[in-house]
């Protein structure tokens, strides 16, 4: 089985225990790019998009995380501020882990260095994945790779959170790109469409199913 690169519930247990929880409204901005990087966050609950707002207002989504993931640990660790907006998507309840709250957590146990260690491995591994895709494969087949990606992160669930504009702004199409692959998709049977999700279904299921079996 591959290794853990997000928070498991003891963990968050273990968080809340000893962090107090940060709860944001939908719409309210967790980080916003350029702030100092003084702590990273974790998802206790809800969803978080992470994303950059350009000088005319549109926003160009990143990635959608969900409870166990983590953020903002490259600014933490290097000392750049933040690289990214981050936006509570329909509310969420996050903690802010502080150098001296890491300190305690690492004291206590190794296993938290090896986590954040997996955690930015994970993020620059699909940095490259997307590089690669962009080179070799139709939009089609990116977005069926990018949506395996995606349900596998979410620990085996066979559906992918989040709009048609954000799928897009991640393979770095239009809309109407994304929403031509899709109907491809579900003509082969491959997804279900639904409102601000995506079911995985034949052999994507089983792809991301495996993924996380293997």
């Amino acid at each position: 089985m591959a290794e853990r690169s997000r928070l498991s519930a003891q963990e968050l247990a273990q968080l809340t225990a000893r962090v107090r929880v940060q709860t944001f409204e939908a719409g309210q901005f967790v980080q916003h790019q350029g702030d100092p990087g003084d702590a990273f966050w974790a998802v206790v609950d809800g969803h978080v998009a992470i994303g950059r707002f350009s000088e005319d207002g549109s926003f160009t989504h990143f990635a959608t995380l969900g409870a166990g993931d983590l953020f903002g640990e490259l600014a933490f660790f290097t000392g750049v501020p933040r690289q990214v907006d981050a936006i509570a998507d329909r509310g969420a309840r996050l903690i802010a882990i502080d150098r001296a709250m890491l300190r305690q957590l690492m004291a206590a146990d190794v296993g938290w260095a090896e986590l954040l260690l997996r955690s930015l491995s994970r993020q620059l591994a699909g940095a490259l994945d997307i590089i690669d895709a962009e080179r070799r494969l139709s939009a089609t087949e990116r977005l069926a790779e990018l949506l395996v990606t995606m349900a596998r992160d979410s620990e085996g669930r066979d559906a992918v959170y989040g709009t048609q504009q954000q799928l897009a702004d991640l393979l770095g199409v239009s809309r109407v790109t994304v929403g031509a692959a899709l109907g491809e998709l579900a003509k082969r049977g491959l997804v279900e469409r639904r409102y601000r999700e995506v079911r995985l279904c034949g052999q994507l299921a089983f792809q991301a199913a495996g993924e996380e079996a293997g």
